[in-house]
């Protein structure tokens, strides 16, 4: 089973066209395309995201609804739960952002990496080939500052941050066994960089794709706060480098 996770926040504009591409992307699956399942958290939107992701037809969809809005933490951490409750550890589980910048064409090339032995794939920006467009330069510097310093703290990838992720699933259930409650304990966007730096522990191969961004196709404003997030994110690498790799 492939479980498709969208966590989302005010994306009523943004879900018919990804989860139509989704669609197509499944009809056009080389060779065999697999069963899914899309997980959408409507993490408290103010406008009508769950009705925009039930009225795309053709796909099983399953619209969970948090009330009042949580963070992008407590969103990955509703739907990775839903999905071990009703998964198995041999399903994969691809998690990508809501607000259509992330092309679900990249899909099968990530499940194919899965289904050859990768515990975790991720699309990278930072691999040979992909492209960005629409980021302005002061979010594409920060991105870029993150992985360098990443990589000499926890080298394990080349890209920490993005959401867009093939997960197999008995490995997302290893990290709940192995930290508890502490598993997904990140309430905004430093969640990505967390679950990697936990994982990477157990999985026996991590792999990248080069990521298309298309943040040009976007409607709306950005909900990530740049430097919120990367004092966020600074803190817990201090907190996973020198204190207690299981706590908060």
């Amino acid at each position: 089973m492939l479980w498709v996770l969208l966590p989302a926040y005010n994306e009523a504009d943004n879900m018919p066209p990804l989860l139509e591409g989704l669609r197509t992307t499944l009809a056009e699956w080389p060779g065999e395309a697999p069963a899914c399942k899309v997980v959408v958290v409507d993490d408290g939107s103010s406008d009508d995201t769950a009705a925009a992701a039930r009225s795309v037809s053709g796909l099983d969809t399953e619209v969970i609804v948090h009330d009042p809005n949580q963070g992008l933490g407590a969103a990955m951490r509703t739907g990775i739960l839903h999905v071990l409750e009703h998964g198995t550890d041999d399903d994969l589980l691809v998690a990508l952002d809501a607000d259509n910048t992330h092309p679900t064409h990249l899909m099968p090339g990530m499940v194919a990496k899965a289904e050859a032995g990768a515990d975790l794939v991720i699309a990278s920006r930072f691999q040979p080939g992909a492209e960005i467009h629409g980021l302005d330069a002061f979010r594409t510097f920060v991105s870029q500052a993150a992985s360098w310093l990443l990589r000499v703290l926890f080298p394990c990838a080349r890209d920490y941050t993005c959401g867009y992720r093939c997960y197999r699933v008995g490995l997302l259930r290893w990290g709940t066994h192995r930290y508890g409650e502490h598993f997904l304990n990140q309430k905004g966007f430093s969640v990505m960089v967390d679950l990697l730096l936990k994982l990477r522990r157990k999985a026996r191969r991590i792999e990248e794709v080069p990521l298309l961004l298309r943040y040009d196709l976007k409607q709306g404003a950005s909900k990530m706060k740049v430097m919120q997030t990367a004092i966020t994110t600074l803190r817990l690498l201090g907190r996973r480098f020198c204190g207690n790799p299981r706590g908060p």
